[in-house]
């Protein structure tokens, strides 16, 4: 149920238009891997809160974790008043195997603490494959269990299905069965991998609307690692058929992360800027706005 205080909440995280331009950087395990060298946590802290800042308002939201980011960002000053963030609930771990059993939680960390922190809602990652039935099942009862909590605290909840290793030609009916699967659930918002086929370009429209059509509530298009020009031709087909806009990380700020750490701030101020603000742009003009498509 959407009631007023996770219509607030969202409304933090998206422009004034009503679309979301949120930059993704509650990352953790992939983020060490991508970064040059042996970062520290210090030093992984530190490029996060160089990305908000420099960034600044262009992101209508930031999305962030406890464990380098919370509260670090809002300590520093990085956030801005009128900047929503949304804060991760999942554990790492999972990339060692997806499969290995149900979501878990980071420990000394819950939806209220989210709630305290001042987030605009709360985010669950969860590794999902339709084909997994029993893997399935239970990361359903994931949901059901963190959404009756987040209803409880008004705190809306974004849902993240992630079906890795999933093959480019199996990606649209993997999309939209997880979509068919997950919508009926207690979700304010749904972010999704891009159900059409990299390799049927032809196909991709078709793919967005028929998960447009299934899907509930308000969904999001995360990057997944692509790159920039990709994620934003994916973009300009999921906005065209009823997306709500964009959840970006890699895709956006992958220049920072590869650049040198002398030279990180003025990677952020320049391509990395350059980019947000396209796909920002693109989003207000061509995405739906949530309240639209919660409706």
């Amino acid at each position: 149920m959407m009631t007023p205080g996770k219509m607030r909440g969202l409304d933090t995280l998206a422009t004034d238009e009503g679309v979301f331009a949120i930059l993704a950087i509650d990352h953790r395990d992939s983020l060490k891997a991508v970064l040059p060298g042996e970062a520290t946590p210090e030093e992984i802290t530190q490029f996060k809160i160089d990305l908000i800042s420099g960034l600044g308002p262009q992101a209508s939201g930031v999305m962030l974790e406890p464990e380098y980011s919370l509260p670090h960002a809002i300590e520093a000053g990085a956030i801005k008043g009128s900047q929503g963030f949304m804060a991760a609930l999942e554990a790492q771990g999972y990339m060692q195997d997806p499969w290995a059993g149900p979501t878990q939680m980071m420990p000394n960390w819950n939806a209220a603490d989210v709630k305290r922190h001042g987030a605009g809602a709360a985010k669950l990652l969860l590794p999902y494959d339709p084909a997994r039935t029993e893997h399935a099942s239970q990361q359903r009862q994931v949901v059901e269990e963190t959404a009756v909590v987040c209803a409880e605290l008004d705190l809306p909840l974004l849902v993240e299905p992630v079906a890795f290793g999933m093959e480019n030609a199996d990606r649209p009916s993997v999309v939209l069965q997880t979509v068919e699967e997950l919508s009926p659930l207690p979700i304010d918002v749904l972010k999704l991998e891009f159900p059409g086929d990299p390799t049927n370009v032809d196909g991709w429209g078709d793919a967005c609307a028929a998960v447009d059509a299934a899907c509930r509530q308000p969904w999001v298009l995360l990057s997944s690692g692509v790159t920039f020009e990709q994620y934003r031709d994916q973009l300009a087909v999921a906005f065209a058929n009823g997306c709500s806009g964009f959840t970006g990380g890699r895709a956006i700020w992958r220049p920072a992360s590869d650049a040198a750490p002398a030279d990180t701030q003025s990677v952020i101020a320049g391509v990395v800027s350059e980019q947000f603000a396209e796909l920002r742009a693109l989003a207000v003009s061509t995405a739906v706005p949530w309240r639209s498509a919660a409706a």
